[in-house]
């Protein structure tokens, strides 16, 4: 019998890759969105799942989740990831409100996981590698509304013995991201031989491939834990934007210049010397660890890139 998973923030780019992911190993899949015309990322599977257009904030969840019946539930919506996203008050309700009704719908009928879905911004600036029993300290509204989701799960599953698992995302890359984030940016200019613009070099982030993160959310599915369990989803090594954009252009043999300074750095983002995951846990609890290093994720990136330009025109 197919397990049924319903997937939020499937339309966005680490919930589109798992939706395709589970179709392709022939699961039973169902997405919650608002807006009943699915985008690019998916518009090619559309019947391939089923779809429930409801506003995790203000739509009663209840009958919808009594009638789907989920064994997993991947909640993946959020709110503040992409530049133009800075609406305090939506952090709050998407983020924040909208995992609490998720989360407390999903706890009127059985289910075998729920799967919250964090961010690495929750933790703030640390002088060393991130660890999930780490005193939060975000810096922006962006990290606070996340970190509440995740102190809630943690909350639900510890009290109420739910069986939630939260992930802490560091930073994904790979196919169907958007194209206003720095590796398809650097990727399609690199491509077309044209001026790559960027902020500063020196920025360091933990990027992690895409494939490596949907195996994550694949595996958890196989295995027991303690309800309200944190796990950080890295590759527990940090790489500079201009060793990104180095190796992007090593690897797409571009003649593009770089433009430092062309962009303005947003808001909410920082400039530690250190951002990256400890991700022993990770191996402890799921016996999980990147598949792929940094040189082969972009690799494969910029193979799948070079094909589906056509959608980012």
């Amino acid at each position: 019998m197919k397990n049924k998973y319903l997937v939020t923030g499937a339309t966005g780019f680490v919930g589109s890759n798992i939706v395709r992911a589970l179709i392709k190993k022939g699961e039973k899949v169902t997405i919650i969105t608002r807006d009943k015309k699915l985008n690019w990322r998916l518009r090619d599977i559309i019947k391939e799942f089923d779809v429930h257009q409801l506003d995790l904030v203000i739509d009663d969840l209840v009958p919808s989740l009594k009638k789907i019946r989920p064994d997993y539930i991947f909640h993946l919506a959020a709110y503040g990831v992409l530049p133009n996203e800075k609406n305090t008050k939506k952090m709050i309700d998407v983020n924040l409100k909208g995992a609490v009704n998720l989360i407390n719908a999903a706890s009127k009928n059985p289910f075998k996981l729920f799967v919250n879905t964090g961010t690495s911004v929750e933790y703030g600036v640390k002088n060393r590698k991130m660890r999930e029993t780490d005193v939060l300290t975000p810096i922006n509204d962006y990290g606070v509304t996340k970190a509440a989701a995740t102190l809630y799960g943690q909350r639900m599953g510890i009290k109420e013995g739910l069986p939630i698992v939260n992930f802490r995302l560091f930073t994904p890359f790979g196919k169907y991201e958007d194209k206003t984030r720095l590796v398809p940016s650097v990727i399609l200019s690199a491509l077309r031989n044209e001026p790559i613009r960027v902020s500063v070099p020196t920025t360091v982030r933990d990027f992690v491939f895409i494939e490596d993160v949907v195996n994550a959310y694949l595996r958890v599915t196989k295995l027991s834990f303690e309800p309200g369990e944190i796990v950080n989803i890295g590759s527990g090594k940090q790489h500079s934007i201009e060793q990104i954009v180095s190796l992007i252009l090593k690897i797409t043999k571009s003649y593009s210049e770089v433009e430092w300074g062309s962009v303005k750095k947003q808001d909410r983002f920082i400039e530690p010397e250190k951002w990256e995951a400890d991700i022993s846990r990770a191996w402890q609890i799921l016996k999980w660890e990147p598949k792929y290093s940094i040189e082969q994720g972009l690799e494969k990136t910029i193979k799948w890139y070079s094909k589906n330009q056509k959608l980012y025109e």
